[in-house]
Parts: C-alpha cells; structure tokens; sequence
C-alpha cells in the first residue's frame, strides 16, 4: 500500500509545531506542495540538492536543540548520500524527525526518452527505514497507510526522540504549480525568520560594510 503525497503532506503541515523549523527537498512536488500548503511560511528552508537535506536537519537540530526539527526528503535524495544516515544515526539529536516521501521513482528528474519514470532502489530490495536503523538511528519505521501516519506523528509530538520515518507514497505529478522563489530568496528569508525567532543575529555586515561604518567584525 501507499499513500497519496499531496495528502500526507498535507495532514503533516496541519499537525507542524507552532515553534519547528523545516528542512525541505526543493526537488519537484515535496517542495512544491508543502509550500502550498503552508502558505510559504518562512519557517521552512527549501534545499536545492539532492543528497544534502538530512545533514543540514542535523546540523540544525544540533545547533538548535530547543526546537523541533522536521525534515522532508525524497527516496532518490536519501539513496544519492546514505552517509547522512551515518550522521543522523552518531548525533540523534532528539528534536530532529525525517519523513520522505518514498515513491520508488525518480520523478522529478528521472525519466527515460520513452516518458517512463525511472525506478529507485526503493521499488527492489533497499529498505531506507532498515537502512536509517543500521546506522544507529534510535527509532525507525516504515508507514503505508494514512492511519499508520497519523499515529507516527502523534509519537513525534508526544516523544522527543530521533527519528526516521519512511512514507511509501504513490508516484504522480504534484498538482500545485512550480513555486515562485528561487534558492537564494528562500535562503535569507529562512535565515531571517530564524534570527526573528531566536533573537540572535547569524547574517553579519560584510567586511567592507563594517570598515564603512568603523564597525570592528
């Protein structure tokens, strides 16, 4: 069984801590629809890269233990870099959970000159969730169904522990249009809201800047 990835991703952004902060693919539809259906807010940070998202999660989530880390990736992202998992398993920070969409294609930019989506290991033999729990990550599953999920997030809100969770999705084109930011805007509108939030700058005048206003760095 699997479930339909606009409508998980959608119970998902009903339930998202009030003060979490999100780690999202911005490759195709995961992307595209959180951002519909969170109305673009701020708190989530768009990554251009496959094979990158769960290890500025936990980059972040160490640097910002009293918050709620969610991340959400793609099976073909995970499978680019396992080694985060490696990470993900030594830090397990207890603020931090991974939900990917796991469709078992390479939908976004995996398709043959025949217009046929190409398979990911996910559609075989590689199980990503037992892959998450053999590099130490302390609680792993595999979720199918929409009840499956809805109890999965009610473990997350209720206990801080390190988590990954597999969704099996079904393959299908996002049925949002293409979002309207570029990395670069979703760059500093994330950073910024984090600064907003925590009360603390991270972004610092360039050198040149400081020299002008005879600031000392």
């Amino acid at each position: 069984m699997a479930i339909d990835r606009y409508e998980w991703l959608g119970r998902l952004a009903q339930r998202v801590p009030q003060e979490a902060l999100v780690m999202a693919t911005y490759i195709g539809a995961v992307s595209f629809e959180w951002a519909h259906h969170t109305n673009e807010h701020p708190r989530s940070a768009h990554l251009g890269q496959m094979g990158d998202v769960i290890g500025m999660a936990v980059g972040l989530a160490i640097a910002l233990p009293h918050r709620p880390v969610w991340c959400l990736d793609g099976d073909g992202s995970v499978l680019m870099e396992l080694g985060q998992l490696v990470v993900m398993g030594q830090e397990s920070p207890p603020n931090l959970c991974v939900f990917v969409a796991d469709n078992g294609v390479y939908e976004s930019i995996g398709w043959s000159a025949e217009g046929q989506r190409r398979p990911t290991a996910t559609s075989g033999r590689a199980d990503l969730s037992a892959i998450a729990a053999a590099c130490g990550v302390p609680c792993t599953s595999t979720v199918e169904t929409v009840e499956e999920l809805d109890a999965e997030i009610e473990s997350v809100l209720s206990t801080p522990i390190c988590r990954f969770v597999d969704v099996r999705t079904l393959p299908g084109s996002t049925v949002v249009p293409p979002r309207q930011t570029d990395g670069i805007e979703d760059k500093y509108r994330f950073v910024r809201y984090v600064e907003r939030t925590e009360g603390k700058a991270i972004l610092h005048r360039a050198e040149q800047d400081r020299q002008l206003m005879f600031e000392t760095p």
